[in-house]
């Protein structure tokens, strides 16, 4: 019986805590030049200066890693640039690390 207790609360562990994982899987540092490259022109098209004012704002859209995330890959449809998975998430763990500073633990 102990030893089921201790499957079962070690696959709990795991599953509760895959989560926080996941949510940044991506590389800031790799998500900066992207971000530079693919979202920067939008952003100064529609704020003026360097772009940044979309995330400085005080009515900003993005309140929650989750909400940051979806977003981003939003953005990616819209304007059909064509990111993978893994560059979505290097440019949502750079836009945290940088601007957003949302916890993820």
């Amino acid at each position: 019986m102990k030893s089921i207790y201790r499957k079962f609360a070690g696959t709990a562990l795991l599953a509760v805590s895959l989560p926080v994982f996941a949510l940044l899987a991506g590389k800031a540092e790799d998500g900066g030049p992207l971000h530079d490259h693919f979202c920067m022109g939008c952003h100064v098209n529609m704020f003026g200066g360097d772009g940044s004012a979309i995330y400085l704002r005080t009515e900003r859209r993005v309140n929650s890693i989750e909400g940051l995330m979806g977003q981003v890959a939003f953005c990616n449809e819209q304007t059909k640039v064509g990111l993978n998975q893994h560059e979505i998430d290097d440019i949502v763990a750079y836009l945290n690390e940088s601007y957003y500073q949302f916890e993820t633990d």
